[in-house]
């Protein structure tokens, strides 16, 4: 099948009227990709310099887990130019973070971030 999961790492922060989300994530994609690995040892931790991420739209965390169709998940490059000139003041994180009791979030997508269509309304 062409499913894929996509585990939760994480939020980005930026000034909406000066970074779009593709540069926020290109300015933070290290930090996103080393802390990603970190959380999840064992399903991301040997592809650290190959992880892709994905965004949703903002606030949609409770319709995403919900397994909404209206939300679509966007491939956010890993490289974009001028991403090294925005300022570190314009963009932030607020990581996920695990116990040793956490299970972390996942959620199951197709390749191209839509809900399968089993899984609509589940």
């Amino acid at each position: 099948n062409n499913f894929r999961l996509f585990w939760f790492v994480g939020k980005v922060a930026r000034c909406t009227g000066t970074v779009s989300p593709e540069l926020a994530v290109a300015r933070l994609f290290n930090l996103i990709e080393e802390h990603a690995t970190r959380i999840r040892p064992i399903e991301l931790g040997r592809s650290f310099g190959s992880l892709e991420f994905y965004v949703a739209p903002g606030d949609t965390e409770f319709l995403t887990s919900q397994n909404d169709p209206g939300i679509r998940l966007e491939k956010m490059p890993r490289s974009v130019d001028g991403a090294e000139e925005v300022a570190l003041l314009e963009v932030g994180l607020n990581l996920e973070i695990l116990t040793n009791q956490g299970a972390g979030f996942c959620i199951v997508r197709t390749e191209d971030g839509v809900v399968p269509p089993h899984l609509i309304g589940s």
